[in-house]
């Protein structure tokens, strides 16, 4: 096998187990630090997958699949890091086009920050309700099939979607055609040095982690290094979602809340109604400051549980 990035021979196996006990190889190019699913399927059976079968796998709730609405009440509430990070991209003649929009989650949230919104996803149901919530194009097939001009987009965002492409060098290329000059890219990726996966030990979690739809782990080296290739210059900014109460949930249990809400929430202690409010006050400032601190702590360790490319190019 050899990288998709660095073209070297690759070796070393880091996990023989995926989720629900499937039994895959994924390998690490030790070069470029990129872990690599061994895979069978084509671009066609991938597309095929992301339309009609991922979000019975692909789901904030281990007990069922999920649907467009449960997806956007769910994940909307959660982008306020995405939009602090990226404001100083808006203005009110932005054009944006969001790559594996789903639900239309991030779109709704940024398209009053922007001139013009536009969203691309496999998934025919997601693509459509994102359309009817956002009150935008939506469509279902690669960028090279829409109507899109060529150097239309003054950025484009991919959150999670950069793993579950089949080569993502061809991938950041033919998006960088829709790109104006010197337009921005913003690539959003699980971290493969998740602190759960990476630093605790948790042979549940670890196989948790790998699962089948993600064909690419990247790392700050080997998502530069991609981009780089690419023709982009930029800068990788680590992002950790899930809150310090999650990753002791998972340090107890070894195993997952049965859905995100908590986990990507403001840690929340129980508390009894008829206690002092400053009391209670108290307590719950003292967990934000943790939950806070916490993340702090494995952003400057390049450990958390996401990472984020912003580049233009070169």
């Amino acid at each position: 096998m050899k990288c998709v990035i660095c073209n070297k021979i690759v070796s070393v196996i880091i996990a023989k187990e995926l989720r629900k006990g499937e039994k895959r190889n994924v390998y690490l190019c030790k070069n470029c630090e990129l872990g690599i699913l061994d895979s069978k399927l084509n671009a066609e059976e991938l597309k095929k997958f992301y339309s009609e079968e991922y979000r019975k796998v692909g789901t904030p709730s281990i007990s069922h699949s999920s649907n467009p609405k449960e997806l956007f009440d769910i994940y909307s509430k959660f982008q306020d890091d995405r939009l602090k990070l990226l404001a100083p991209y808006f203005n009110k003649k932005t054009k944006l086009l969001e790559i594996g929009c789903s639900a239309g989650m991030f779109l709704y949230k940024v398209k009053n920050l922007v001139g013009e919104i536009a969203g691309i996803d496999f998934d025919k149901t997601s693509a459509e309700y994102a359309s009817k919530k956002c009150g935008c194009k939506v469509y279902t097939t690669d960028i090279k099939e829409t109507p899109f001009p060529k150097k239309h987009f003054d950025i484009i965002l991919a959150f999670q979607t950069l793993e579950h492409v089949k080569d993502p060098s061809s991938f950041i290329n033919d998006l960088k055609e829709y790109l104006v000059p010197g337009g921005i890219i913003v690539m959003e990726v699980p971290n493969l040095y998740d602190a759960l996966a990476y630093l605790y030990e948790l042979p549940q979690h670890y196989r948790f982690y790998y699962h089948s739809s993600h064909l690419w782990y990247f790392t700050e080296k080997s998502l530069n290094m991609l981009m780089k290739k690419s023709g982009f210059k930029g800068k990788v900014y680590h992002t950790q979602d899930y809150n310090i109460l999650n990753h002791f949930h998972w340090i107890d249990t070894d195993k997952p809340d049965s859905d995100c809400n908590k986990g990507l929430s403001q840690p929340v202690l129980p508390m009894r109604k008829e206690r002092s409010q400053k009391i209670k006050k108290a307590i719950s400032d003292f967990i934000l400051s943790i939950d806070k601190n916490y993340k702090k702590l494995l952003a400057k360790h390049k450990i958390t549980s996401n990472i984020i490319y912003i580049g233009k190019m070169k």
